[in-house]
């Protein structure tokens, strides 16, 4: 498929998304309700549009020292994470076997952003067993952001934010919190807003260039009036952070034998 056949389709689900919510909005009364199956429309979105392995499913990280993340509404296994969770269900996941997660709000708040980034740093401080023996395709910009750390993301289907005010709030928060950029937000995408992506320090494979085409560092807002197709930009940012690496053990050895003298 050709990527204008591509924009289209995602042009076309995108306005189903919005027809979903409205829909869930009419009929479902109660908020839990409601908050679960936006989420649950992302995880299918993302199950038909990434390859077969990386397994689509929600609740918590940990890693090897016993440290945890709070609750999240995506998390997206790679090939090397053992098949041991309920899907439907909220479950346990290992660090070492995350590709990437997320959270999802049906209407973003500023008090959501603010929890979301909390809820991010949290994540992206998870310790991560890197083994000697592993196999790394990636280029140096990329290795700590997306290998050594992993992806994460905010998808709102609709934001009381306008995207200024969310970039305004992302960089204050990062200069309070998060100097380094492997623990800053990677990409915010809102349907009714547009996108914010953090192309980091301008080197790694997910680049944005001005019009001159020199390489776009750190935060780049894509306004939904310049350019609509917010879940075209969602898939390819995707496609793009989510790296491979090949892996020789079993990751839950990390687990099994943590304090065993082995």
């Amino acid at each position: 498929m050709s990527k204008e056949k591509l924009k289209k389709k995602f042009a076309f689900i995108q306005e189903q998304f919005r027809s979903k919510l409205n829909e869930i909005r009419d009929t479902l009364e109660h908020k839990s309700s409601k908050g679960s199956n936006v989420e649950q429309i992302i995880r299918e979105f993302i199950t038909t549009y990434l390859p077969a392995y990386n397994r689509i499913g929600q609740g918590e990280i940990i890693d090897t020292d016993g440290n945890t993340t709070s609750q999240l509404d995506v998390i997206m296994t790679n090939e090397f994470h053992p098949n041991i969770n309920d899907l439907s269900q909220p479950s346990l996941y290992f660090i070492e076997g995350v590709a990437c997660a997320g959270e999802v709000k049906s209407i973003l708040s500023s008090k959501d952003l603010d929890t979301i980034l909390k809820n991010c740093l949290r994540y992206k401080e998870l310790n991560l067993h890197i083994s000697r023996t592993m196999i790394i395709h990636s280029n140096d910009s990329d290795m700590k952001r997306f290998i050594e750390k992993r992806p994460y993301f905010l998808f709102a289907f609709e934001s009381q934010l306008t995207i200024e005010t969310i970039a305004e709030k992302v960089t204050e928060y990062n200069t309070l919190n998060c100097p380094n950029i492997w623990q800053q937000i990677d990409a915010i995408f809102l349907l009714d807003r547009g996108s914010l992506i953090n192309c980091g320090d301008g080197k790694g494979s997910l680049q944005l260039r001005d019009t001159q085409g020199k390489s776009i560092p750190g935060y780049t807002m894509i306004p939904i009036n310049q350019y609509p197709n917010v879940l075209f930009d969602f898939v390819t940012w995707l496609s793009m952070v989510v790296k491979k690496f090949t892996l020789h053990e079993n990751i839950l050895s990390y687990y099994l034998l943590k304090g065993q003298g082995f």
